[in-house]
Formats: C-alpha cells, structure tokens, sequence
C-alpha cells in the first residue's frame, strides 16, 4: 500500500458529497450542525446551539456534543486525503474544555501528521472570537483502504 498523501487539491464536488453523507445521518440530523468547508487537510464546520445541543438552564452548548462536533470535523479534514472516502477509524481524541460555549460554534480541522497506519489531527472550536475547546485525535487507518 502506498503511503496517503493530502493532495494539492480536492475534487471540485468534495463537500457537496460529504455534505450528503453526514446531513441525514441520526445522530445529528437535529442539530443545526453543518460542513461549510473542506480544503486539502482541513475542515470547518458550524454548529447553531439549539434545544437539542444545549444544556438546559445553561444555554451552553453540551459537551459530549462538541466532542462529536470535534471528532466528525477531524474525519472529514483527514477524508480530504482520500477524496472523501473514510477508511479510518478513531482510535483516540482529547478534548480539552476551555471555556463554556455558548452561541453559535465553528470547529475547525487540521492534519498535522499522515502516515500509512494513522494520522494525527488537531481542531478547535470558536464560539465568536472566545477559543472554547482545544482538541487532538489519532486515526488508525485501514491497510486496505477499502473505506
């Protein structure tokens, strides 16, 4: 198997097709969460705080959420080096809370390492200028990169 590589581009309808896959997916087909942006290595997207990503009383946004939110954003930023195909798989992700996030939430993704077994990757998550979560994850990807 040849080693992965993040292209120098991605393929012009890469985000209308994981916008597809994700968008009707249960788990969070209730949340205002959306993919607004896929680059070579990256990714961004946006969460609308709602009745169903919010602690009740707080009006924070959940904290199991914007793990989700962290880890589904550092799966579509590594997808970009497979042309949006997943053949991977978390093996681990730390979530640091920095502060509560409250309003309307923009996670990003990078790939800082990508080797034929796994890659490292590292999001955030801005709630307006405000640096809420910090986050690292390991992907362990599939010899056969079947996805």
């Amino acid at each position: 198997m040849a080693k992965p590589v993040i292209p120098s581009a991605v393929a012009s309808d890469l985000l209308d097709r994981l916008q597809a896959r994700f968008h009707p997916w249960p788990l969070i087909k209730d949340w205002d969460l959306t993919i607004d942006e896929v680059a070579p290595g990256f990714a961004l997207m946006r969460l609308e705080p709602g009745p169903r990503t919010t602690n009740r009383g707080r009006g924070n946004i959940n904290g199991g959420v914007l793990a989700t939110m962290v880890d589904m954003v550092g799966a579509v930023a590594l997808s970009t080096a497979f042309d949006g195909l997943m053949p991977f798989a978390t093996s681990d992700l730390h979530v640091r809370y920095l502060e509560p996030a409250v309003g309307p939430a923009v996670a990003t993704a990078s790939v800082l390492r990508l080797s034929r077994a796994g890659a490292v990757v590292e999001a955030r998550v801005h709630c307006a200028e405000k640096l809420v979560v910090a986050a690292t994850m390991n992907f362990s990807i599939k010899s056969n990169l079947a996805g």
